[in-house]
């Protein structure tokens, strides 16, 4: 989803200024006041006005955006959010090599019924990172089938066993580049990769 904008905010009480960053899950707010409000206990969105006014299992939030954004925001919110396995690009029909432990329930539930044992098939490759080793152990599997995209599953944040970083340095030194991003769980990110094009 991915809006962001800084608006005059009502919520539990407090109100002055924050920004306002539509995600996902989530719609998180930063600055003067502080929350993370799960798009699942979100109730009804309207706009009045040039404010949008949600209705959340914690309360009312008021954000005074300007109608037209307003307006762009409810749209976001009511829009029904990809699955996982959507934002991954597979289903049965396009199903995934898995590389790695995916015993993770977002992820699980993701590949249920889109995970082949035969890479012949696979429009994609997932690998499921927790260590250097894992991510030397998954690239030689890639290298087999060159032309298939691979998705990088790894922890977030502070003192996670492979960063986002060590996965970029290493797989863009390998002649890789990262397209796209998108959450796993509350403890896993991904990222994909696909080779280069050459050019010239």
């Amino acid at each position: 989803m991915g809006r962001e904008a800084a608006a005059d905010v009502v919520w539990q009480g407090q109100r002055g200024p924050a920004k306002a960053l539509l995600e996902s899950r989530e719609i998180i707010l930063r600055g003067g006041i502080k929350a993370r409000i799960a798009r699942a206990s979100i109730g009804a969105v309207v706009v009045e006005g040039g404010t949008l006014v949600v209705s959340t299992g914690a309360g009312r939030l008021e954000l005074a955006l300007g109608a037209d954004e307003a307006v762009k925001w409810q749209a976001a919110l009511l829009k029904t959010p990809p699955t996982l396995a959507e934002k991954l690009g597979i289903s049965a029909a396009r199903p995934a090599f898995v590389i790695g432990n995916a015993g993770d329930p977002d992820l699980a539930a993701a590949l249920a019924g889109a995970v082949t044992a035969e890479m012949a098939e696979a429009t994609v490759l997932v690998a499921v990172l927790d260590s250097a080793a894992s991510l030397d152990a998954a690239f030689a599997v890639a290298q087999r089938v060159p032309a298939l995209a691979i998705w990088c599953v790894y922890p977030k944040g502070k003192g996670a066993s492979i960063t986002d970083s060590a996965i970029r340095t290493f797989l863009r030194g390998a002649g890789c580049i990262d397209t796209k991003t998108c959450a796993v769980s509350a403890g896993l990110t991904a990222t994909r990769y696909a080779r280069a094009k050459a050019t010239g």
